[in-house]
């Protein structure tokens, strides 16, 4: 099957002001992080209707946003309003049935990470983004703030040729209960489709975004499933919050990977090592480490320390390590940055014509990654990228 020709991505909205907005799932990520984003572009936006199958979640989230109307039925929603953006907030294997329903009612579309979980699939998606003129990106934010710095400083040949790179996110015991993470029915998988896409997203996009090879991985379930000390509640069940906990997480339900591990190869020769986890006999650990014939680099994100990125290079007959100072990446920086600066892009995107930093391809690429790797894990083997779904039609 011949890929999807790459679009230019540049979508302008004759004198559209403010952006008509529509969500789709009133729980954790849109009460945390995209309508606090979208409220700090005032004037510009309009938020015009909420959707969620939890009435009690709908009248929770109306506390705390001006959110003109809610409504249970999704597709009522769209029916009944014309939107200019509708924002996908919901469980991942309902992705794609709510993205192309809103290109289809003919919104342009933010949606949660992953777009999906088929290369297949998401190129489906983005057919119909065609079909309708609209544009469609997923909200993959982590890329957003330093690893832009990153990518800077990678373009400008300060590491100069990476070959090897390492991601990874280890919690302990950090399962989230807030939401239906934790069955495959819902969610498809565990912290390598929640955490790990973010990291596989940012780290190819400082890099060049170079294509997938391979993946030889495996994935496990070996705590989470066993007892509720592993579950991360992140505060819900106590306080007011701008989103409606959910009280019925059962360990018993758990159905996904508690943890993920193995190595993808690209086509310019770059290996990347990849672990992720929701309960692990380690101590915590969070970071990407990107490495050159020149230098590498360090983003230590968990660590705690002013200036979280390190450069370890050499100077004539030493050894150096340097310590950079990016603002946007110090401790106590600005809460949720890359949610905040990606909806602040993606209105300028929409509203002025500005190109948009994310890519048909790059997003193709990363679900590429999850599904080879997934693919591994079930089948015990290396995946080459011509075995994944796209190519077997």
């Amino acid at each position: 099957m011949q890929a999807l020709p790459a679009k230019a991505m540049v979508i302008k909205m004759n004198n559209v002001l403010p952006l008509r907005v529509g969500i789709i799932g009133a729980g954790f990520i849109a009460g945390t992080a995209h309508l606090p984003s979208l409220m700090k572009l005032g004037t510009r936006i309009r938020l015009v209707a909420i959707a969620d199958n939890r009435p009690e979640a709908l009248k929770h989230i109306k506390k705390y946003y001006p959110i003109e109307k809610t409504y249970t039925d999704p597709y009522e929603m769209l029916r009944e309003n014309e939107l200019d953006l509708v924002h996908i907030c919901t469980a991942n294997n309902t992705h794609k049935e709510f993205t192309i329903a809103a290109l289809r009612s003919g919104a342009n579309v933010l949606c949660e990470k992953p777009l999906a979980l088929t290369v297949a699939d998401t190129k489906e998606m983005f057919q119909e983004a065609d079909k309708a003129g609209k544009l469609l990106i997923a909200c993959q934010n982590n890329r957003m703030g330093p690893m832009q710095k990153v990518k800077e400083l990678i373009e400008n040949g300060v590491l100069g040729n990476v070959y090897y790179t390492e991601i990874e996110n280890i919690r302990r015991r950090g399962v989230p209960a807030w939401g239906r993470f934790h069955t495959k029915e819902d969610n498809g998988g565990g912290p390598l489709c929640d955490v790990g896409v973010h990291y596989i997203d940012a780290a190819l996009f400082a890099v060049g975004n170079p294509k997938l090879v391979s993946v030889s991985a495996n994935t496990f379930t070996k705590i989470a499933n066993r007892g509720p000390a592993s579950v991360d509640t992140m505060g819900a069940m106590t306080g007011e919050k701008p989103y409606l906990p959910r009280r019925d997480y059962d360990y018993h339900d758990y159905s996904v990977e508690d943890f993920a591990s193995g190595i993808a190869r690209f086509e310019n020769g770059m290996q990347m090592m990849i672990k992720f986890s929701w309960a692990l006999n380690l101590p915590r650990y969070d970071n990407y480490k990107i490495v050159g014939d020149r230098a590498g680099l360090v983003y230590e994100k968990s660590a705690g320390k002013e200036h979280p990125i390190t450069l370890y290079g050499q100077q004539d007959d030493y050894l150096s390590d340097q310590s950079l100072e990016i603002p946007i990446a110090q401790k106590g920086a600005m809460h949720d940055v890359g949610h905040e600066l990606l909806i602040h892009h993606l209105a300028d995107v929409l509203q002025n014509g500005e190109k948009c930093v994310i890519q048909r391809e790059e997003m193709l690429n990363v679900v590429a990654v999850m599904e080879a790797f997934y693919l591994s894990g079930k089948l015990n083997r290396e995946i080459r990228r011509e075995e994944l779904s796209d190519c077997q039609k």
